[in-house]
């Protein structure tokens, strides 16, 4: 049997954007997942993982993002062979930056090419989706889907799974500060609201239209507006500490709009670069962590492409 390796990277991303919950997707330039993939003998799959967090992420495959997709793509292939997976970790586990999506995503994408399988990306979506049940108890798309096909996508159904990718302004940055805080993906989900109030519902239809808009008028501003959710921020805001000082710090500091990255406790501030400065929001973030007595680091980053294979060998 021949050896064949396989390495992809995918980025980091930040789901929902405000009242796009489990729809909108952004792929972030500045952090991404590596994941290598080895076909080897026999019908096991082995997972090893280093890198930031790593002792946060369990191996076992039915536990494991990757795993997971290893297993539903090896049993799709119908091939007699096991899969060697080593993950690297660039983006922290529990940050509500698409950690997991990011390997489900690499894995599948590498996997797809050790194994010849020929699946498009919006394909490889769904196996990458499953992947996520793992961490998050649910098959969402958003993360992955934007990992696997780079700048801002759309969820438009998951039943069939279809996906719209949309292109970036090209004024757009981000800032995004990461608390010394962690928060379990299925954690925050398990407090959701089971209902939902009808105006709470109105407003959110009305703020993702505006988002989306702001995406097609190359307005920064009116995405900006549309950052603003009335049914899961509020869910989630007591989960980490001085949220409201920190969307307000980062606002007076020249953010278009700002909200919780995912399920936290990462905040993420939208900036149209050609008018405000990233650095003054940045700063205005990590102080008002600080007020609270929470250490945080800020990072600046732009919407960025999808998971790429790096490298391929066979032997």
């Amino acid at each position: 049997m021949k050896i064949l390796r396989v390495e992809a990277v995918a980025p980091a991303t930040s789901a929902n954007l405000g009242a796009g919950f489990d729809v909108f997707g952004v792929a972030l330039e500045a952090l991404f997942d590596s994941v290598h993939v080895e076909v080897v003998e026999g019908n096991d799959i082995k997972i090893s993982v280093e890198g930031v967090g790593a002792e946060l992420v369990p191996v076992e495959p039915h536990r494991n993002t990757a795993g997971v997709v290893a297993k539903a793509l090896l049993a799709l292939s119908n091939k007699k062979c096991g899969l060697t997976i080593k993950i690297k970790k660039g983006i922290r586990p529990a940050s509500g930056l698409g950690s997991s999506a990011a390997s489900a995503a690499a894995a599948a994408l590498a996997i797809n090419e050790a194994l010849k399988l020929n699946l498009s990306r919006k394909e490889l979506i769904k196996f990458a989706a499953q992947g996520e049940v793992a961490s998050a108890g649910a098959p969402h798309a958003d993360n992955v889907a934007s990992a696997l096909l780079g700048f801002f996508t759309i969820v438009k159904s998951y039943d069939p799974l279809e996906v719209i990718q949309l292109p970036s302004p090209k004024n757009i940055e981000f800032v995004i500060a990461i608390p010394e805080v962690v928060i379990s993906t299925a954690f925050a989900r398990s407090i959701l609201p089971k209902r939902v109030r009808l105006p709470d519902l109105v407003h959110n239809v009305g703020h993702a239209t505006a988002f989306i808009a702001g995406i097609a008028l190359n307005d920064v501003e009116l995405m900006g507006k549309g950052m603003m959710d009335a049914v899961i921020e509020p869910a989630r805001s007591h989960l980490i500490p001085g949220l409201a000082d920190v969307k307000r710090s980062a606002l007076e500091a020249g953010a278009a709009g700002v909200t919780i990255s995912g399920a936290g406790p990462s905040v993420l501030a939208l900036i149209n670069a050609e008018k405000k400065n990233a650095d003054d929001v940045a700063k205005a973030m990590k102080d008002a962590f600080e007020r609270q007595g929470v250490k945080s680091q800020t990072i600046r980053t732009k919407p960025g492409p999808g998971a790429r294979i790096v490298r391929k060998e066979e032997a």
